[in-house]
């Protein structure tokens, strides 16, 4: 049985993978790390979710592909941008996986990069049936404006979050002028206040 790691620094992403995954504990065991730390235990597979996290050489990516202590790390993301998968591979990942796959297709995923192939899957066209944990949903932010001010909590500036994300300026503004009117807040200062008290600050 493949032992696979969740990977981020929300503590609410991982559990959100980890109930996504559980129906498939008799192909995979999910091994416990602490978030973005190397851990004690060796695993098969570290699956990197990128939600707030940047991909590329020199960031966190790189470091786990660095870890003796994993097999082969796989990123998990929301995008489908080529210059994304074309980053988290240059920074020596082993697969990309997108978060529209079903719980099986992922599993199978991660199967086939524990067997040593390069594998990126985007999934299919029908709705994303993915993770439904993240952090400020149940303060009715969708996934992407909880990254958008996730990501202005950690001090980034909109056209830096636009290079993290993979995104028009134009959309992350989009993005960020949605959720401040689900936040009731008008000003950067505001955003950030409202993120921590709302579990946008990461964990570690």
């Amino acid at each position: 049985m493949l032992r696979v790691a969740v990977i981020n620094d929300y503590a609410v992403i991982i559990a959100g993978v980890h109930a996504f995954l559980a129906p498939h504990s008799d192909r995979i065991r999910l091994v416990e790390r602490t978030r973005l730390d190397s851990g004690p235990n060796p695993v098969d597979v570290a699956l990197f979710d990128s939600f707030a996290s940047p991909l590329g050489r020199g960031t966190h990516l790189e470091s786990l592909v660095q870890d003796p202590t994993i097999g082969s790390v796989a990123v998990f993301s929301d995008t489908s941008d080529p210059a994304a998968i074309r980053d988290a591979f240059d920074a020596g990942a082993h697969g990309f996986l997108s978060k529209s796959l079903t719980a099986d297709e992922l599993v199978g995923g991660i199967e086939e990069i524990a067997a040593g192939r390069r594998v990126t899957l985007h999934g299919t066209s029908t709705p994303t049936t993915g993770p439904d944990r993240w952090p400020a949903a149940e303060a009715g932010l969708s996934m992407r404006e909880s990254q958008m001010i996730g990501l202005i909590v950690r001090g980034l500036s909109n056209e830096e979050i636009a290079a993290w994300c993979y995104l028009s300026p134009n959309t992350v503004k989009t993005y960020v002028r949605s959720a401040y009117r689900k936040m009731g807040v008008t000003t950067r200062a505001q955003a950030v206040a409202w993120g921590i008290e709302n579990g946008l600050s990461p964990d570690r």
